[in-house]
């Protein structure tokens, strides 16, 4: 009886968002393997191959980036009320 040594698991997604590319809009395809990813343009045959790791660094710069605007967005809020309640008093 034959058997799978791996997995060949593929799972692809197309994005409701779009990029420009040759004056179209074209959604942005994900197709996943089990060591990378492969991110391209509907209807082109360009293919960007990521490995996970990258990934994962891009995603948790980025949301090191928002928590610290966040936190600048947060201390100007503060800021803004501490001058309200000074002119008022």
């Amino acid at each position: 009886m034959p058997y799978l040594l791996e997995r060949k698991t593929r799972i692809i997604f197309v994005t409701a968002s779009s990029v420009q590319a040759k004056r179209k809009p074209r959604e942005i395809v994900i197709e996943t393997r089990p060591e990378f990813v492969i991110v391209r343009l509907n209807g082109t045959k360009e293919q960007y191959p990521l490995p996970w790791e990258k990934i994962y660094n891009a995603a948790l710069e980025h949301h090191e980036e928002n928590v610290r605007l966040e936190a600048r967005a947060g201390n100007a809020v503060a800021r803004d009320r501490r001058r309200r309640i000074k002119k008022v008093s």
